[in-house]
């Protein structure tokens, strides 16, 4: 990719104006959605205190993907991508100043759910292709560290600090709506300033095995290539347990740690910083450890510290027993106990596993999927994702609210760690072999 404004390749990518104003632009936005996200469950759970409500909530967040997001995928590879990301924002900064003048009940939660999950299909899947273009491929696993950073960082202050303080203190769901759609606006603005790119000669899919129907070209990409196909089945499995599991956290927050949601949801943002220092030293890894390496020992500690979170009262009364845990039973600020230190404590390096297998993954498909299907390719295993954790996610909504939130997460972790394993023991291939296409 010749970009006409591309930076020294020497510079560091955050003095590259190109990789700094697509990280501002991330920030902001990612701020904004997080914040609209957790801003969303916050009223349903307050209103209707159901599980499966909440996870109907996430579901209509992440059905977009298996629609909007093949056209988005497709459209970040053939249009303007600067172009896609600043109407994407564009878009969803106007929907949120609609909801400002015309905010509703429960069933507008849901509608203004899928408007902003659609716009961000198109936002998301052209940020996705534009780092290859602007960044060298030697720096692919830098930029990908930094923009999980660049995230998490987002998540801390959209879903930990924006929407609680608002929804808490403030009390109004349109002042939160307003400053996000503020927020899509500054992302929007940014965005113009990536600068120009220009596209290098390529080879689109056409003729052979390739030819085919254009939204099954993702598809077609991934099963060409055992390792990136290997790739995207981990990224879908460790995205459906996310998605799951983010369905029952609000009732697990009211139920096992006993506290509000949003007080709840600050607690266990120790797993925005395991995200990050998981980036970092995966980062580092990506390309010195064997791929299976990393894939396996991030999905077996993901698994286990989920089993783990599902249990934190009843380890905390447990780990009370022994004289070194004690102090464990003399924690007591509000209705924060030990069962909340025990949740701390677990999620940080939960995030880091989750971080471990998300950059191994993405290293695969940066380095073996050729430029110009990047976009399709993205939006497939997005597209993956959503329906693999469509009817699960209802269906733990329904189990939680009958039989409580620790066994399905228990059910949910259990599943993931056996699907994962059945998955990285299929015949390797050794090393990184060349991609198969001719970019």
């Amino acid at each position: 990719m010749i970009n006409s404004v591309r930076p020294a390749a020497d510079l560091p990518l955050l003095q590259q104006r190109p990789f700094r104003m697509l990280s501002y632009t991330r920030f902001f936005s990612r701020v904004a959605q997080n914040a609209i996200n957790f801003g969303l469950i916050l009223l349903i759970n307050g209103e209707t205190g159901k599980a499966f409500l909440s996870s109907l909530l996430v579901l209509a967040l992440v059905v977009p993907s298996t629609v909007a997001g093949i056209v988005a995928g497709t459209a970040a590879d053939v249009l303007p991508k600067r172009l896609l990301v600043f109407t994407g924002d564009v878009i969803r900064s106007a929907v949120c100043v609609y909801f400002v003048m015309n905010e509703g009940g429960i069933a507008s939660y849901y509608a203004l759910a899928v408007l902003i999950a659609t716009a961000t299909q198109f936002a998301a899947s052209a940020e996705t292709a534009i780092l290859p273009a602007i960044v060298d491929r030697s720096a692919y696993v830098r930029a990908n560290a930094i923009g999980y950073a660049v995230g998490g960082a987002a998540q801390l202050v959209g879903l930990g600090l924006l929407a609680p303080v608002v929804l808490r203190v403030v009390n109004s769901p349109r002042t939160l709506f307003g400053i996000c759609g503020a927020l899509f606006a500054i992302a929007a603005v940014q965005a113009i300033f990536i600068g120009k790119t220009r596209a290098e000669r390529r080879q689109e899919i056409g003729g052979g095995e390739m030819s085919g129907r254009w939204w099954l070209a993702g598809w077609r990409a991934m099963k060409a290539d055992r390792l990136v196909m290997r790739a995207a089945i981990e990224l879908t499995l460790i995205s459906t347990a996310l998605i799951i599991i983010s369905g029952l956290i609000p009732k697990f927050i009211e139920d096992e740690l006993g506290l509000p949601v949003d007080v709840g949801a600050v607690i266990l943002t120790p797993a925005a910083l395991g995200v990050v220092l998981g980036l970092r030293i995966a980062g580092f890894l990506a390309h010195r450890v064997p791929h299976g390496v990393l894939s396996t020992f991030g999905f077996l500690s993901f698994t286990a510290l989920l089993l783990m979170l599902a249990f934190v009262n009843k380890e905390a009364d447990f780990l009370g027993g022994y004289g070194f845990f004690s102090w464990l039973n003399s924690v007591s600020i509000g209705r924060f106990d030990g069962g909340g230190v025990i949740a701390m404590i677990v999620v940080a390096p939960l995030g880091f596993s989750y971080a471990l297998v998300n950059v191994a993954a993405h290293t695969v498909i940066d380095d073996r999927v050729p430029l110009h299907l990047r976009g399709r390719v993205g939006a497939t295993q997005a597209a993956m994702s959503a329906l693999a954790s469509s009817l699960p996610v209802l269906a733990a909504g329904a189990l939680g609210d009958t039989i409580g939130v620790p066994p399905v997460i228990a059910i949910v972790g259990g599943a993931i760690g056996l699907v994962a394993l059945m998955n990285l023991r299929q015949p390797r291939e050794s090393g990184f072999s060349e991609p198969q296409y001719i970019g």
